[in-house]
């Protein structure tokens, strides 16, 4: 763990140089995020969620995230990727690994920013530029032709040595927040989903994805939590995070399968949110609220 004098300005305590993880723990970070939406439904809640962490804590928990992102986005392959789904709006299964990977680090680090950054929101053009990785992987894997195309040229244009150099400087900018900036993010993030799950009957697609983008930010930083303080209580929350996570997704995914092919409106059509999804919220939003 590294130690902060109260005299370092934010600049100083984001220096590069300063902190760097060992290819280990960045690598046990990744194989979190690929099973940060594993269901296991024999997992449960613990009874107390414990908010008790330092300023260098939360700041280890963004670096982190952000050193793994660097290391993705130097990928030497994935412009050629992007180059080929542009020509043909084809991706192999190999490719469709690196892909996926690139995209669930852009995730990840998106999500950091909203928990470990002052200002509580993703930067503009890594928030968008992850929003157009996520469109095209919708329209290939549903074989979508019209969604690839476009939104491939895009991205080729953005992935170059000038772009990736605008993404760079953009995550540079890095404001810690404290304890209680902390608990400001999750608790408002919080609220929204009981606001959601107890005043509205139904819900759109559109609005259970903004559910869902909550409930992701939640499972990446237990799941962060578990990676560089690892303990039977971090890994229990994230599993149960994660399940609710998983859960959401699959269910998304029906959501968007239907919107491509027309037959659900994503907007307007309204639906219940399953049983087992909104079980699980309610337990999440009693038990994390129940802190503050």
């Amino acid at each position: 763990m590294f130690n902060f004098s109260r005299s370092q300005t934010a600049k100083q305590i984001v220096d590069f140089d300063r902190f760097h993880f060992s290819e280990r723990q960045c690598a046990q970070l990744y194989a979190m995020i690929c099973v940060d939406d594993e269901i296991n439904l024999d997992v449960n809640l613990p009874e107390t969620i414990k908010i008790n962490y330092t300023q260098a804590q939360l700041i280890e928990s963004f670096l982190i995230c952000r050193q793994l992102w660097l290391e993705g986005i130097i990928d030497r392959h994935f412009p050629k990727i992007v180059s080929h789904l542009y020509r043909t709006c084809e991706i192999s299964l190999e490719d469709k690994v690196i892909y996926k990977m690139i995209r669930a680090k852009f995730k990840h680090l998106c999500y950091a920013y909203r928990a470990f950054d002052s200002r509580h929101q993703r930067p503009f053009l890594l928030g968008h530029t992850t929003g157009l990785l996520g469109v095209i992987q919708d329209g290939f894997k549903n074989n979508k032709n019209s969604v690839v195309k476009p939104n491939a040229f895009l991205l080729k244009l953005l992935w170059n040595e000038q772009g990736l150099s605008l993404l760079r400087q953009e995550v540079y900018r890095f404001y810690p927040c404290d304890l209680e900036g902390f608990i400001f993010s999750i608790r408002k993030r919080a609220c929204f989903i009981r606001h959601q799950i107890e005043t509205k009957a139904t819900i759109s697609a559109h609005d259970f994805h903004s559910l869902r983008k909550h409930m992701s930010m939640f499972a990446a930083v237990y799941g962060t939590f578990d990676v560089l303080y690892p303990s039977p209580y971090h890994h229990q929350v994230f599993q149960y995070l994660a399940t609710i996570n998983g859960l959401m997704g699959n269910f998304h995914d029906e959501l968007i399968e239907r919107k491509l092919n027309q037959t659900q409106n994503y907007f307007f059509d309204h639906f219940e949110i399953p049983k087992e999804i909104l079980s699980r919220l309610t337990v999440f939003t009693d038990r994390f609220l129940t802190v503050f």
